[in-house]
């Protein structure tokens, strides 16, 4: 038969429900056990009741402990379990409720008598707090006074409790999926990488075939056929594009894995924009020229905070890769504009071709190394990386990369950079 009031069991039955709704809210478990503190305190009065809970390593931590004074819950903050180990700590040795009525005259309080006197300490009452059987803290009740609690005092720590452990239950499981969870994720993760890997390696040894079989076919030619001058500077002339295009993979295979490592060298400073897309275009006349397609740039003045060599790293890849895929008698224009409508205090450098385009759905693959496109097509195509390296040193300088395309119209790549400050450099302008 209960020995708590009416009002009593409304009011445990109230925190009971408390505790229920902060859990399902995903409430800190320091707050729930907080509440259930404060809740029994309002119902002994003159009471200071704490939660301790074990860790790891198997001491007892501090859980919650609002009135308690703080240098006290400081002082008993790692306490080891033992026979006298005050009223929590044998509670928990012994597995079972312990009651000291009288810190000051019980040897299971005489390493810490000190500790009372100086905080006011005179009774304190501890019970084991369980989880599916195991003891994860202790609960306890103290007094200012020496005292015996009464039956009700018991009935009433006994429910309260009972609380405490549904909220350390709750929280450990909820720890344990979240564990659960993050492990699966980890392996998810390694399952990707190690796909990404192999996919990684089976492409490079692809890009990586076709011109060291080249090199093989022209070096076997010269070795054994008696070749004019004319088919050995040809030959020659092949073994010396395929070597630069095995070592272009190279070099964009170790940037890339540099930035991706975070090991590339980048020095951010203001950077005039106009005339590294200036010097772009001086860079790709050439290929502008063979290909009978015209390269320009127009725009305003800007300036960016950007690595100067990794800004015009990525206008000539994104130029370059404009030329390759537009036809003949097209414009490539590259347009710098000093506000961005993409990022505010940024500027923005636009490539824009009059290609064949590329369907919506396929844009994300430009950005898969050694997917290209350009090969599906039937047209010609780089290694594929390109356009990848192009966007992770983007990013790499706090940038973005940014593509659309429509179908027969062209593609339109944005560079988006911050800007240093409102001074004008030079303007852009030649064709």
């Amino acid at each position: 038969m209960t020995t708590l009031s009416g009002d009593e069991v409304t009011a445990v039955l109230d925190r009971q429900t408390s505790v229920m709704e902060q859990l399902a809210a995903g409430d800190r478990l320091s707050d729930v056990l907080e509440g259930i503190v404060v809740a029994l305190e309002e119902l002994i009065p003159g009471s200071r009741c704490s939660v301790l809970l074990l860790d790891e390593a198997g001491v007892l931590r501090h859980g919650a402990a609002p009135t308690l004074p703080a240098g006290y819950s400081s002082a008993i903050d790692g306490l080891e379990p033992g026979p006298l180990a005050g009223s929590c700590g044998t509670a928990v040795y012994q597995g079972e409720q312990v009651v000291v009525t009288d810190v000051l005259s019980d040897p299971r309080w005489a390493s810490f008598r000190d500790l009372a006197v100086e905080h006011d300490i005179g009774a304190c009452w501890s019970s084991p707090i369980r989880s599916e059987s195991a003891i994860v803290g202790t609960f306890a009740v103290y007094d200012r006074r020496p005292h015996e609690p009464d039956t009700r005092e018991r009935e009433l720590v006994r429910r309260f409790t009972h609380l405490a452990s549904i909220a350390v239950a709750h929280d450990g499981a909820a720890r344990e999926r979240e564990a659960r969870h993050i492990a699966e994720l980890a392996r998810q993760t390694a399952e990707r990488a190690n796909h990404a890997k192999s996919q990684f390696v089976t492409a490079l040894s692809h890009e990586l075939r076709t011109p060291l079989q080249s090199i093989t076919g022209f070096t076997e030619s010269l070795r054994t056929l008696d070749l004019s001058p004319h088919r050995r500077r040809q030959a020659l002339d092949g073994i010396s594009n395929a070597s630069a295009h095995i070592l272009s993979i190279v070099d964009d295979v170790l940037d890339l894995a540099r930035v991706e490592a975070g090991a590339m060298p980048i020095v951010l400073e203001p950077v005039d924009a106009a005339a590294v897309a200036l010097a772009t275009v001086a860079l790709t006349q050439p290929l502008a020229e063979a290909r009978n397609v015209g390269v320009e740039c127009v725009g305003q003045a800007a300036e960016v905070v950007a690595d100067r060599r990794r800004l015009q790293q990525v206008l000539l890849n994104l130029v370059s890769n404009a030329l390759r895929f537009s036809s003949p008698d097209t414009m490539v224009t590259m347009r710098t504009e000093a506000d961005s409508d993409r990022r505010p205090g940024a500027a923005s450098i636009h490539v824009i071709d009059q290609g064949p385009g590329i369907p919506e759905e396929l844009i994300d693959r430009l950005f898969v190394p050694f997917d290209r496109l350009g090969a599906d097509a039937g047209r010609e195509g780089g290694a594929g990386l390109g356009l990848v390296l192009a966007r992770r040193l983007t990013e790499a300088m706090g940038g973005t990369l940014d593509l659309d395309s429509t179908v027969g119209v062209g593609t339109h790549a944005t560079i988006t950079l911050q800007q240093p400050s409102t001074e004008s450099p030079a303007a852009c302008r030649s064709r």
